[in-house]
């Protein structure tokens, strides 16, 4: 875990706390059907922390979870995640997409208006 601090005009950031992956127990999402960025990590004691976004609470636990497969290869159980966005294969997973959601938002939103604007007869 790091601090981040600013002196002046300089960002510095500072070693707080280290885990191990091999540790951790499972990643608790809090709620996965709402935009919230906290999260619970279990050691041997529970760690509640805050990502920056939502987002980023789901890239840290994608990421978590590829070094788990690559290196350790252990059950690593996360709770109260939306599974579509833990996916690699999801449109929605990675940052780098976020015009091709936001193409698909608009897309959806002109449908809405289009099939507003219809008589009905």
């Amino acid at each position: 875990m790091v601090k981040h601090l600013r002196v002046d005009r300089e960002e510095k950031y500072e070693i707080v706390e280290k885990w191990f992956l091999r540790d951790l127990e499972m990643i608790d999402g809090k709620e996965a059907d709402t935009d919230n960025p906290y999260f619970d990590m279990h050691f041997h004691k529970v760690y509640s922390l805050e990502a920056y976004s939502c987002a980023s609470k789901y890239t840290f636990a994608r990421t978590l979870n590829k070094l788990n497969e690559m290196y350790l290869k252990k059950d690593l159980k996360m709770v109260n995640f939306d599974d579509t966005y833990l996916s690699d294969d999801s449109i929605w997973s990675s940052n780098n997409r976020d015009c091709l959601v936001l193409m698909r938002i608009c897309f959806y939103a002109s449908n809405l208006l289009c099939l507003s604007l219809c008589p009905l007869s």
